[in-house]
């Protein structure tokens, strides 16, 4: 793992390059392993219920494993790049930020075509702000 950095808005802009196929991916198995956990946990109640469904259940919970570690290397993968992964239902990111003295993050998701928000450390998504509210010249 890299350590710690800051991006810059043009540094940020350029890693989506690499981030947004990472995390469209995770978008996607985040969704499909919901609903394979949602499959399985109706498969244990049928099986407590008496029904054979032991077949099933390997079956589904082999998928469910194999989809678990490419979640795990995929968000691996995103932190490596320096990316804060938030919320991979949505696809939302976050880049560590800097300036002025100040630390806040520059925030974006998946479809959007660049970094155009940001929030402090301590607000998340719902205290999400266009980049033109930014304080002072924080951003270059």
């Amino acid at each position: 793992m890299r350590p710690f950095r800051h991006f810059s808005l043009d540094e940020a802009n350029r890693t989506l390059e690499q981030a947004a196929p990472l995390l469209a991916r995770l978008k996607d198995l985040h969704a499909s392993a919901m609903s394979l956990k949602e499959r399985l946990d109706i498969l244990w109640q049928r099986l407590d219920a008496g029904d054979r469904v032991l077949d099933e259940i390997a079956t589904r919970q082999q998928g469910l494993d194999t989809q678990a570690r490419e979640i795990t290397e995929l968000l691996g993968r995103l932190q490596e790049i320096g990316c804060v992964v938030r919320d991979p239902q949505t696809g939302l990111i976050d880049f560590p930020a800097q300036a002025g003295g100040t630390e806040f993050y520059l925030c974006w998701r998946l479809g959007e075509d660049a970094v155009h928000y940001w929030h402090g450390v301590q607000e998340g998504f719902a205290g999400r702000k266009p980049l033109s509210t930014m304080p002072g010249r924080l951003i270059h």
